[in-house]
């Protein structure tokens, strides 16, 4: 059910025992909004611990309190009575994790994608929002709760890397606001960056050329597609992590529309759609039981190989564009 600010500010003022889930394979928005959030509910002297199925990438390790994160397998720091999902547009995307979300008495969610249905009782749903970390910044203001400056670089963290570093077309003036009171709360901007957007491991480069050299165009040049294989990521020496920013390669491709990247994983190829210009790449995800936002969109398929997925992956996006392959 959806609610808004009001209903949410009053949900985290009357409950306590907080454990506050993100999605598995997490990114920057899930990393920084859940530890915000669990700052912010700790500020407010409740208990909080963050909750994600995947260990955090060593990209993140800088954000305050990211050891913190922890699951029913690794161990929980206290039985909690309320369960908060963060940038999670479904229970299913939290995982194993998701049956300790059903088992709290008290659930709520904060998301921002437009595919959120509202599953939770409580669901402070904004699909315009570039990021769930301005939700959270917005949600903190209306509660009349101050940034520190840890929270500040968490929730930055989340606004920035899911917005591209404010290049993306959802990126808006509310998006601007919630980074500029980050900002004033006494964030480090260039040495955030740097961390962010401007720092490649060795084997990610690596990598990076392998995936490239191996590109693929179609669909009169609208479709831009490339697959990391198993193999690639034993000859880089590179991880599933330094694999995420790759498919932005293709849709900044001249005259592509859509760019999709397939990688390898032990009995699984994840999809990544990237939309350029006005294509919502959704329903395109959808069809492979995915989903996310229109310009950033992903799936997981079980079964088959990394050539034959790659393949019906590069059909479908023509057929979805309406253009010969």
């Amino acid at each position: 059910m959806l609610c808004g600010l009001e209903e949410m500010a009053r949900f985290l003022r009357e409950h306590d025992n907080f454990a506050v889930i993100t999605h598995f394979k997490p990114d920057g928005d899930a990393y920084g909004s859940a530890l915000g959030l669990v700052h912010l509910l700790r500020g407010m002297e409740k208990r909080a611990f963050p909750v994600c199925d995947d260990p955090v990438e060593r990209k993140y390790q800088f954000l305050p309190g990211w050891e913190e994160f922890t699951n029913v397998e690794k161990g929980l720091p206290f039985q909690p009575d309320t369960a908060l999902g963060v940038d999670v547009s479904d229970a299913s995307r939290m995982g194993k994790s998701e049956a300790l979300y059903r088992s709290c008495p008290h659930q709520a969610a904060i998301d921002h994608h437009a595919s959120n249905v509202g599953f939770a009782p409580c669901t402070l749903l904004e699909a315009e929002a570039a990021s769930a970390g301005e939700i959270v910044v917005k949600l903190s203001s209306y509660m009349g709760e101050k940034l520190t400056k840890d929270v500040a670089q968490q929730l930055y963290t989340a606004i920035v890397t899911d917005s591209g570093n404010f290049s993306f077309r959802d990126t808006s003036g509310d998006t601007l606001r919630a980074a500029a009171l980050c900002v004033d709360a006494g964030i480090d901007v260039d040495e955030l960056t740097r961390r962010l957007f401007r720092t490649r491991t060795a084997a990610g480069t690596r990598l990076l050329g392998l995936a490239l050299s191996g590109y693929t165009l179609c669909g009169q040049g609208r479709v831009a597609g490339l697959m990391i294989s198993e193999k690639m990521f034993e000859e880089s020496g590179a991880t599933s992590a330094d694999a995420h920013s790759i498919v932005n390669y293709m849709n900044e491709i001249a005259g592509a529309s859509i760019g999709i990247l397939c990688e390898q994983a032990p009995g699984v190829v994840r999809i990544s759609f990237r939309s350029a210009g006005n294509v919502d790449v959704i329903p395109l995800a959808q069809r492979f039981d995915g989903g996310g936002h229109k310009a950033a969109s992903g799936a997981r398929v079980e079964g088959g190989t990394l050539e034959e997925v790659f393949e019906q992956v590069l059909d479908a996006a023509c057929e979805y564009l309406g253009v010969e392959r």
